[in-house]
């Protein structure tokens, strides 16, 4: 692993680059608190969060939305206050999109800087490498990227979308809304994370169960660039909707190539984690094919998301992505509301305030179910458009769903 600095968790080099693209301080330590909380606050022992972010590889413009919303949390969080009169500071490990990496990088945040919770990863399997190296420690862990479900653990905190809100909210959403005599036609898309695999592998009951039927299945590598050969197939097939779930860059070349072959007019692609950072490099004509279901809709001008991304760009740039930084500010958000909840900073009073929580996001409630500790959230309906996505319906509450319960804390 290359050397870290200890606060940013980032090396010097990805630290100068961060710098120069944003403008603003990487460091996620103590924001300046108003004047009559100013010394209660700054003498106060810090509230250390650790956070496992995909800095390096292909997925750092995701990183950089994740930093984004921990930032933006942390300050709203040390400019009132702090937690229980503690200023909160956070330091960040390269996840790497690896991992098998992440007992080590945990191992780093809690034992060598005192961590008390940690955020993160993005990759989905990561997610189970970590809680259970921090169960032995009784380190809450609070999860906020898209997932499969079916993974439960008593430190495990989920604030990001599950199965239920991705795929089970769009195929019933897709059923309604376009009801042929004999049932909805899918092809599935995806890539090797096994996320996508059990993903597809669930959302096949509800699309059998409302007539719907499934004319193939194709999971490329990770990174591939040529889906000609998958697009010839899915043209084979008769196919009217694509279940797609690539969430790096490539996945555009899909829509790319689908239009190159003539196949883009005659389907509608249900982009399953679709969101504004996909939507770059994309037409108009090419984003007005895809449709989603998301937890959060940056053009959104309803409830608190208008000045939530207000504040995001005014630190980081008009056009700057907001997708990802929801969740983040949403898991720093949900762990300063634990601890005052449990009434004292610690992992245990953090597992103890987590769960069966319901605290207030920018898009409205969120509850973290107090058995199987995923979340319940508002959940919209989003079609491509010229500004890059558009809310078309809301669906409101969607529970997670995840598939495990109380006495199903093991591995899947």
């Amino acid at each position: 692993m290359k050397k870290t600095d200890i606060r940013t968790g980032i090396n010097r080099r990805q630290a100068l680059k961060y710098l120069s693209a944003s403008g603003a301080a990487l460091l996620l330590g103590r924001s300046r608190p108003s004047l009559g909380q100013a010394h209660a606050v700054q003498t106060a022992q810090p509230v250390r969060i650790g956070a496992l972010l995909p800095v390096s590889g292909d997925a750092d413009a995701y990183a950089r939305q994740m930093r984004m919303g921990i930032e933006t949390a942390v300050s709203e969080i040390n400019t009132t206050g702090g937690v229980l009169g503690r200023p909160v500071e956070v330091a960040v490990r390269d996840s790497e999109t690896a991992p098998a990496t992440l007992p080590d990088r945990c191992r780093e945040l809690v034992e060598d800087w005192s961590a008390v919770a940690i955020v993160g990863p993005w990759v989905s399997a990561g997610r189970k490498y970590a809680s259970r190296f921090l169960a032995e420690r009784g380190i809450p862990l609070v999860n906020a990227a898209n997932h499969e479900g079916e993974f439960c653990h008593p430190n495990l905190f989920s604030v990001g979308p599950t199965t239920a809100h991705d795929g089970y909210a769009l195929t019933r959403y897709l059923a309604e809304s376009d009801k042929p005599e004999n049932g909805a036609s899918y092809f599935l898309l995806g890539s090797y994370p096994s996320w996508q695999n059990s993903m597809f592998r669930q959302l096949r009951f509800p699309i059998y169960r409302s007539g719907g039927k499934i004319h193939g299945q194709a999971l490329t590598p990770t990174g591939e660039r040529n889906f000609k050969p998958v697009i010839r197939w899915m043209q084979e097939t008769g196919a009217k909707t694509v279940l797609f779930c690539v969430m790096r860059h490539h996945g555009r070349e899909f829509i790319h190539q689908a239009g190159e072959l003539g196949l883009l007019d005659k389907i509608t692609i249900g982009w399953i984690g679709f969101n504004e950072t996909l939507a770059e490099g994309l037409s108009t004509q090419e984003r007005q094919r895809i449709i989603t279901t998301s937890p959060f809709v940056s053009s959104d001008p309803e409830g608190g998301v208008p000045d939530f991304v207000a504040r995001i760009r005014r630190q980081h740039g008009p056009e700057v992505p907001v997708y990802c930084a929801l969740t983040h500010y949403n898991a720093v958000k949900a762990l300063k509301a634990a601890w005052k909840r449990s009434g004292e900073v610690s992992p245990e009073a953090g597992n103890t305030g987590l769960a069966g929580l319901t605290f207030d996001s920018p898009t409205g409630p969120v509850t973290i179910d107090a058995t199987h500790h995923h979340a319940t959230m508002n959940i919209v309906v989003a079609k491509g458009s010229e500004a890059g996505l558009q809310v078309v319906k809301r669906l409101g509450q969607v529970a997670a769903e995840p598939g495990c319960g109380q006495k199903r804390y093991c591995c899947s």
